[in-house]
């Protein structure tokens, strides 16, 4: 009802909050690998743009892996899934670097940027989740 409809969209914004959030310190930290800014965008904005493109490709890929009756049964799983899911979403939003203002210079960039993101958008969730539950 209602309560899962709010629920869905409080984690949206918290995870598109963490995403932007995690793009932007990576860039303060490592400015000559995650490029954040172009000649549209300040590197704030970017981040924003880049933050919400990159969580609506893991709902996106959520969404699918639900549809496609994937278990997310064991937290090996889980991790797996969701970690690739980020890499993979840092990783093509970067590739459009034109639309978002945000890029990296090689893939393993992606894998550290989606790891960062999984475990913050874990602990999220379980504060989420756990008040949906009540």
């Amino acid at each position: 009802g209602v309560k899962l409809k709010l629920y869905n969209h409080i984690l949206y914004f918290l995870y598109w909050l963490i995403d932007s959030v995690v793009l932007y310190v990576f860039s303060l930290i490592y400015p000559a690998n995650v490029i954040l800014g172009n000649y549209r965008f300040s590197p704030l904005e970017s981040a924003v743009y880049a933050g919400f493109w990159a969580t609506f490709f893991v709902w996106i890929f959520w969404d699918f892996a639900i549809a496609r009756g994937l278990k997310f049964d064991t937290k090996l799983v889980t991790w797996g899934y969701f970690w690739l899911a980020n890499s993979f979403a840092v990783w093509l939003v970067a590739r459009f670097s034109h639309i978002a203002g945000f890029g990296i210079v090689n893939y393993l960039w992606a894998f550290a940027i989606g790891l960062a993101v999984y475990i913050l958008q874990r602990m999220a969730w379980k504060v989420v989740a756990g008040r949906n539950k009540e």
